[in-house]
């Protein structure tokens, strides 16, 4: 292939939503509130379906109209997830005969360095987009709203890498917007998008369909069909299909959803923001509209994550930095006397 050393035997990277997990280990855990995923946590609600669903072969036309309509461009193609899309691009840009050089965030979903590394692309790290605007690269990868860091590319930088997209045919661009269905205003799929980068996106986050594995990709027609062959005829369950079209024809729940998160929000900053500040000893927040990251020191971090876990509440801990996501309307109740209860007890001494 091209070349390439593979490496099919590197670690995977650590992935938050993992409360199972934590569950095998400790009984104590069967009751956690779990908070570490950032999927909204008032999903679209499951219909019952019609059994016939269960053995028919899956036919993805409704489900791609949909994802027009919705989306307002076609996909060039839908996968188990946006996860399989990411598992693909790699071979696609290898066949292509782009350049092995790879440039992805320092700090973000740990699976796209991950995915070019098995393909033995070089991997390079960035601390801010901006550096793709000085820096050699031949993929470069922005995660928009970036997760866990929250942060957005302003109009005028997206403005500056669709620049140099133009002026260098080889590059490619992959722009991860899991998070964006919250806010799509803010979306590269609302102007033109350059032939050399594809977009990506999930109904995981907004719509809380993680377990369905529904993702797309939307790029130039000319990837379509290598995109297609690659994800295979059947990528995505007949169920899931049916479960998720009907859910982005769902517009009214949509208003539903984006007016609740707004409460949420409004709420989660009044009362609970103010108690988390004290317990990461940190008001360096990020937010976006289904889940906010404090910046901490890797100690405290610790320490506050194994404390919330004291009072039955799991969250995301990664280096120097906690993720929290949105709870649900009836959830906030629950984390905000377990922080009482944290703050007022001798573990606050402890955490100080």
């Amino acid at each position: 292939m091209g070349g390439f050393n593979m490496h099919f035997d590197i670690a995977p990277p650590p992935h938050g939503g993992d409360l199972e997990t934590w569950q095998r280990q400790f009984n104590e855990a069967m009751h956690w509130l779990d908070l570490s995923s950032a999927c909204n946590r008032e999903p679209w609600p499951i219909p019952a379906l019609d059994p016939r669903l269960w053995y028919e072969l899956p036919d993805q036309v409704r489900l791609y109209q949909a994802a027009q309509e919705f989306f307002g461009v076609s996909p060039i193609a839908v996968g188990a997830g946006t996860q399989q899309l990411i598992e693909v691009l790699p071979p696609l840009f290898e066949s292509q005969g782009v350049g092995k050089t790879v440039m992805v965030p320092l700090v973000g979903y740990q699976e796209h360095g991950f995915c070019w590394q098995k393909w033995g692309y070089t991997l390079h790290h960035y601390e801010s987009v901006s550096e793709l605007l000085e820096r050699d690269w031949d993929v470069a990868v922005v995660i928009h709203p970036n997760n866990p860091t929250g942060e957005l590319v302003s109009e005028a930088l997206k403005q500056a890498l669709q620049h140099r997209l133009s002026l260098s045919p080889s590059r490619r661009l992959i722009v991860d917007e899991a998070f964006m269905d919250a806010s799509p205003e803010s979306s590269w799929l609302r102007g033109t998008l350059p032939e050399q980068c594809v977009v990506l996106r999930s109904v995981g986050k907004f719509f809380g369909l993680a377990g369905a594995r529904v993702g797309f990709a939307f790029g130039a027609e000319s990837l379509r069909t290598p995109l297609r062959a690659l994800c295979g005829p059947w990528p995505v369950a007949t169920p899931a299909l049916e479960l998720v079209a009907r859910a982005l024809e769902d517009r009214a729940w949509q208003v539903e959803a984006s007016a609740s998160i707004e409460e949420r929000n409004a709420y989660f900053a009044a009362h609970i923001v103010p108690k988390l500040n004290t317990l990461f000893d940190s008001q360096e927040r990020s937010n976006t509209a289904l889940f906010s990251t404090w910046r901490t020191t890797p100690e405290q971090a610790k320490k506050a994550f194994e404390a919330l876990h004291g009072v039955g509440i799991h969250i995301r801990l990664g280096q120097g930095w906690v993720r929290v996501s949105l709870p649900a309307g009836h959830e906030m109740n629950r984390l905000n006397q377990a922080l009482v209860k944290l703050l007022q007890g001798h573990q606050l001494k402890e955490l100080g």
